[in-house]
């Protein structure tokens, strides 16, 4: 009896580490990171808008701010790897396809505790920029080659209720300053390949 009571604790002291981990305050809010955006000179503006969280649903309330519009997946393997990817918004990915070019197991999105958890961000708001939030080595970055084609590319700063613009070059400074050097893959053959899309 002595011994249940022992693995009945270790149990619920392993769910305790496991609620705090995944409720825990992310190190960046959207306001502190919108700032920091400001303060550094990689932003002149904030795009405010209702709450977007599809790709459809950003087209019909953001305007055309130009610049590259985006999609971010958040995805984990069969082994429970990792990996946020961030490509053109119309880019059909299939997801088939993506993990034998990325060389990956069976690719399917991750939790919403996982993203809360990893990169302090609720569905909706993911973007390279939660990446601040992300401890180094927990994950891996990739991104669609074809943002580099354009000039600024537009990102939730945090939150799905803001839109702000950088270039390449400056977005891919912070992640890499952030632990997380982008990977650029060529993502246009994706669409001729495999059967599961996003």
């Amino acid at each position: 009896m002595e011994a249940l009571k022992e693995t009945l604790k270790e149990e619920l002291k392993e769910e305790l580490k496991a609620d705090q981990s995944v409720s825990k305050e992310p190190r960046w809010s959207a306001e502190a990171l919108i700032e920091h955006l400001y303060a550094e000179g990689f932003i002149r503006e904030v795009h405010r808008h209702p709450p977007l969280h599809t790709v459809e649903e950003a087209k019909v309330f953001r305007g055309d701010m130009g610049g590259a519009y985006v999609k971010n997946l958040f995805l984990r393997d069969r082994s429970g790897a990792l990996l946020l990817l961030v490509c053109l918004s119309d880019r059909e990915v299939n997801l088939q396809a993506l993990r034998r070019l990325l060389g990956y197991r069976r690719l399917s999105f991750a939790s919403a505790e996982q993203l809360w958890q990893h990169l302090g961000v609720r569905p909706g708001s993911v973007s390279p920029l939660a990446l601040c939030n992300a401890t180094p080595g927990a994950l891996s970055f990739y991104a669609d080659s074809a943002l580099l084609d354009y000039t600024l590319n537009n990102f939730h700063p945090l939150t799905n209720e803001a839109t702000v613009q950088l270039t390449p070059s400056a977005w891919g400074g912070l992640v890499s300053a952030w632990g997380f050097t982008p990977q650029w893959v060529d993502l246009s053959e994706l669409s001729a390949l495999g059967a599961d899309k996003a």
